[in-house]
């Protein structure tokens, strides 16, 4: 057995397809991971043209209340703009929109809609004095004057509106210890950012207690982005950079999973079909060994060489990844939010529990691919049928999901995949992982019975 086994090995791996999806794969790897390393920047603001607004402007009538009000919002604008360009930096540019604005907008209403010209004069001088502190590169100024706000809305507040402004002096308070600049380029301040901008929603959501299902819906993700934002503050571990190896490696199944299955197609649709197309299988039949032992160790050497490949497949994107986007992130753990409760895993270990949730897809998929080259003795056959089955399946179970015939209940695509089991989430179409596996169980007898009856009753006479 392990002799038929060896020769089955060395046959495939001597094949010229076998290379020639590998040499694909490579490249389609670094060509992966050079995406990776550099994403297209959907951050970047649309640019506003001053100039337009300048003359927008122009055309306004003041003495109506509509117009007078567009006129002071581009006079905002603008002025918003031309302090962007002359402090062009991330910190400045963050500063200008989340600190000035307000105060920028106040002048220009008070001069010219309610036309006080003290109160405009006073807003002026503290414009001017935050545009000194933006000078000087002094965001820290920023900040303070942050604490003071929140600090004082705290001790005039109650009930919701206090809890809400509790949080964001908390967050504030981190921000002025931990020393984290306004840069969007620093993972903390994104975090801190994030909370910041949610809190309103979430205390809200949290104390009412008349939610609509899209609402608690919203409640649950924003309850697992705290948490997830909240570990980050903690641990200081940049755990939601897409732009790393570790990100790869987390979305390793939905990248490569194309390549795992023409690997396990090629594989299992040619091993038996093969035989008969080259006119070997005389000569194996009359090898001192029963139909049963041949078949099982074509079998078996399916079964073996699935995981083998998955495995260099994980070896080739460590080394390419590593090298073109670097290996330091591979130290930083998987967050994964299960009810409510942060879990975290090892790079490797959350790869390989992926890995195995996904198996039982590419086991079903090779027995197919198997029993069809069994019993048509075509390669071609086997595969694009195999491919045909594979594209039917998941059709068949969005279809599920959609209308409930019952017949659709019988499509494996609907309990084959255990990922869902790694991720801590309900199954998708809502089956018991006992039927999931009873389901696969009668799938693969089904497959294994076709399989050998049709192979020990197959007359090779006319191959």
């Amino acid at each position: 057995m392990i002799r038929l086994i060896h020769n089955e090995i060395v046959k495939l791996i001597n094949k010229k397809s076998f290379y020639i999806v590998t040499i694909i794969f490579i490249l389609f790897c670094i060509l992966t991971n050079i995406i990776y390393k550099t994403p297209l920047n959907s951050d970047v603001e649309e640019k506003i043209n001053i100039e337009e607004l300048k003359q927008e402007n122009l055309t306004f009538d003041l003495d109506s209340e509509e117009d007078l009000i567009k006129y002071v919002d581009n006079l905002t604008t603008i002025k918003i703009e031309e302090l962007k360009v002359a402090y062009s930096d991330t910190v400045s540019n963050y500063i200008i929109n989340h600190f000035m604005y307000s105060d920028i907008y106040d002048y220009y209403e008070q001069q010219y809609i309610l036309e006080d010209e003290n109160l405009a004069n006073d807003t002026k001088r503290q414009i001017d004095l935050e545009i000194k502190y933006l000078e000087n590169h002094d965001w820290q100024y920023f900040l303070d004057e942050r604490i003071n706000y929140l600090e004082n809305r705290v001790k005039n507040t109650s009930g919701i509106e206090q809890e809400r402004y509790e949080k964001l002096l908390e967050i504030a308070n981190y921000r002025k210890q931990e020393n984290i600049v306004y840069d969007s380029n620093n993972y903390l301040h994104r975090s801190l950012e994030f909370i910041e901008e949610n809190t309103y929603e979430y205390v809200n959501l949290l104390h009412d207690d008349d939610l609509t299902e899209e609402e608690v819906s919203r409640l649950d993700y924003l309850n697992e982005e705290m948490a997830i934002h909240e570990y980050v503050l903690k641990n200081k571990q940049d755990v939601l950079n897409e732009h790393t190896l570790r990100a790869v490696f987390m979305n390793f199944p939905g990248e490569f999973g194309l390549f795992i299955l023409i690997y396990t197609i090629m594989i299992a649709g040619s091993i038996v079909s093969e035989e008969y197309s080259r006119g070997t299988i005389k000569t194996l039949l009359v090898a001192p060994y029963k139909r049963i032992t041949i078949l099982t160790s074509k079998l078996l050497t399916v079964l073996i060489l699935i995981p083998v490949v998955i495995v260099f497949m994980c070896l080739f994107e460590l080394l390419i990844g590593g090298i073109i986007i670097g290996f330091d992130s591979l130290s930083i753990p998987v967050l994964i939010n299960s009810l409510g409760v942060i879990k975290t895993y090892s790079v490797i270990n959350y790869l390989v529990m992926l890995l195995l949730a996904n198996l039982p897809v590419y086991l079903i998929i090779a027995l197919f691919a198997f029993t069809l080259s069994v019993v048509t003795t075509s390669t071609s056959a086997a595969i694009t049928l195999s491919f045909l089955f594979y594209l039917m399946v998941n059709i068949l179970a969005n279809l599920a999901n959609i209308y409930n015939f019952p017949i659709f209940k019988a499509c494996v695509a609907l309990y084959w995949d255990f990922s869902y089991l790694v991720l801590g989430i309900k199954q998708p179409f809502g089956a018991s992982l006992g039927l999931s596996i009873m389901v696969l169980f009668i799938y693969i007898v089904i497959m294994l019975c076709i399989s050998y009856v049709i192979f020990q009753n197959k007359d090779v006479k006319n191959c």
